[in-house]
């Protein structure tokens, strides 16, 4: 069986959990044997990095790259998307000289792979919003559903669609997929609000929660023992999108609320804080979060320093997972951080930046204790972080059984998929 993987940014480690997590809950459905093949926005990085996938450019990506143009204008991007529609009409009329007349050998060849898989899924996340650029993702879905193969949408976080395009657009695409996971219903809302009636639509746990650690949940909730100088970590982020305030001033307070928590946790607690996050370590990837903390960090007093250190390397999603075990609690701006650190027990206080954070936290019993990075100020933080921590043992037990409940859940879309395999 032959699985084509699309829309994926594996430097982004909360996106190769998703996308770890996807391959194993179709091995888990399909068997060891499935042969995949993953498009991904920056493949010959992310091969150097998971060296036993198979890593391939987005179609969209492949035309603008191979003219060597870093900085393509819009029309530019325009003429080449209509240029790959073009040529895929043509395969897919079986005109396939007229095709490589138009396009490159790479791009024939993704055609290929997509005419000749059985399956093709777009990978979870939360990358169909507006903030984002769409086209790639919309031309990838055209082609997919010319092919005639069952298209998946993997867990997703998507939404809301205000452009009169967009909703045309992805109301036909929404309709015409074989089956769509979400992970919110806040995302349902956003595809009923533009018209999506396809029957296949179902609500489920983020596929991240596959690499969930059942042994290491259980080993945490027999230990109601907190370090006498509690481990912290701490993830944080850059974000441009506040909605009520300015980004530069929404981004600023952001940054004094994690200043103010860390001087007081070290101050009251003798705690041992480390920054690390999913997004770092990569130098061909355009975000690193490390740079933030590296920021934070230096606004602290050297009496608090001391207690501090900044992670700046990459971890693979395992080892993320592995590194953050013995830590009390994590503080997680990134939805991934959190979701690799509940699988393997340790708590989160989480930061939302985007109703996906909000809903998934609502769900497995840690609403009360989310905060919202519009509304975050630093001395509010600091007292709701440190009544979390009061209460770190209890809230720990709720945690691990909901995340059992997670990664038991995320495993029953295995009959989903198979179920729509085997009816299509």
């Amino acid at each position: 069986m032959k699985i084509v993987i699309t829309n994926t940014v594996a430097l982004n480690v909360g996106d190769a959990a998703i996308l770890i997590g996807i391959l194993k809950i179709l091995q888990t459905t399909f068997g060891e044997t499935v042969e995949f093949i993953i498009y991904d926005s920056q493949p010959e990085v992310a091969q150097r990095y998971y060296p036993g996938l198979t890593f391939k450019r987005l179609i969209y990506n492949q035309g603008l790259v191979e003219s060597k143009i870093k900085r393509p204008a819009r029309l530019v991007r325009h003429l080449n998307r209509i240029r790959v529609e073009i040529g895929a009409l043509c395969w897919k009329y079986g005109l396939k000289v007229a095709s490589r007349l138009i396009l490159s050998k790479a791009e024939c060849g993704t055609l290929n792979d997509y005419y000749k898989a059985d399956l093709i899924v777009s990978t979870g996340g939360t990358y169909l919003v507006e903030n984002y650029f769409l086209p790639p993702r919309l031309l990838d879905y055209k082609i997919s559903l010319q092919t005639k193969k069952p298209l998946v949408f993997f867990t997703q976080s998507l939404g809301p669609f205000d452009l009169p395009f967009h909703k045309k657009a992805f109301k036909e695409i929404f309709n015409r997929a074989a089956l769509i996971l979400l992970r919110d219903f806040q995302s349902q809302k956003h595809l009923l609000e533009i018209g999506v009636n396809n029957p296949h639509i179902y609500v489920t746990s983020d596929a991240a929660f596959a690499l969930a650690d059942p042994c290491a949940l259980k080993n945490k909730q027999q230990n109601s023992h907190i370090t006498q100088n509690p481990r912290i970590a701490i993830s944080v982020r850059n974000w441009k999108h506040f909605k009520k305030i300015d980004p530069m001033m929404g981004q600023q307070k952001y940054q004094q609320s994690l200043q103010a928590l860390v001087i007081y946790l070290v101050e009251k607690y003798q705690a041992e804080i480390t920054f690390i996050s999913t997004c770092q370590g990569i130098p061909e990837y355009y975000l690193d979060d490390s740079n933030i903390a590296q920021e934070i960090f230096n606004s602290l007093p050297a009496h608090v320093a001391n207690s501090v250190q900044v992670n700046s390397e990459f971890h693979s999603p395992e080892a993320l997972a592995e590194f953050v075990k013995p830590f009390d609690f994590v503080v997680a701006t990134r939805l991934h951080m959190a979701i690799l650190s509940l699988g393997v027990g340790v708590p989160v206080f989480p930061i939302a930046y985007e109703f996906k954070t909000k809903e998934l936290f609502e769900k497995i019993g840690g609403g009360s204790w989310t905060v919202d990075i519009e509304d975050i100020e630093p001395e509010v933080f600091v007292k709701a972080v440190d009544s979390f921590f009061q209460k770190l043992i209890n809230v720990r037990n709720i945690l691990i059984d909901s995340t059992e409940q997670e990664r038991i859940q995320v495993f029953e879309s295995c009959s989903l998929l198979k179920q729509i395999f085997e009816g299509l």
